[in-house]
């Protein structure tokens, strides 16, 4: 009885670490890819990214292009899309009529990583040094045809 009752207790823990393994395993932290592709810059938001985040993007992306359409009409704004086979949202925006430079890209580039950044600094303690919940870049990927792609891949710090 003792070598049965020792080893059901042992499958029992066996069954409760593989469950715990399957827990950890569906923690991933969450992902962030970013395509940008220019000229006309064409920027598209995929992954789990704070809507205020993508509004600050809206106010400060279309200044930093090397031609500005200001005063002519209203900004182009990122919009929320639903791709139709997988059911995957994510955040696009095209600044037609717009052209970057490579100081342009450099700019844009500059001014996506600091409201990334942003996004994960808590409002009670903006000048903490503790960033849990911040977007890290880890990859990145540059293809030019006729058009220059930009892919930056991030996850976020838990």
């Amino acid at each position: 009885k003792a070598t049965v009752s020792v080893l059901y207790w042992l499958g029992g823990r066996r069954e409760r670490k593989k469950k715990e393994e399957k827990k950890e395993m569906s923690a991933t932290p969450p992902n962030l890819i970013v395509l940008m592709s220019f000229n006309p810059p064409n920027i598209t938001l995929i992954g789990a990214i704070k809507e205020r985040t993508v509004m600050h993007l809206n106010e400060v992306l279309p200044a930093e292009c090397t031609t500005s359409k200001e005063g002519r009409r209203p900004p182009p704004v990122f919009k929320k899309k639903t791709q139709a086979s997988s059911g995957l949202e994510y955040w696009n925006v095209e600044l037609s009529g717009q052209f970057c430079d490579q100081m342009g890209v450099s700019k844009l580039f500059i001014v996506l990583f600091d409201a990334l950044e942003e996004e994960g600094i808590s409002p009670p303690f903006p000048s903490s040094t503790l960033f849990l919940g911040r977007w890290i870049l880890k990859d990145t990927n540059a293809l030019t045809t006729d058009r220059e792609t930009y892919k930056f891949f991030f996850v976020k710090r838990m």
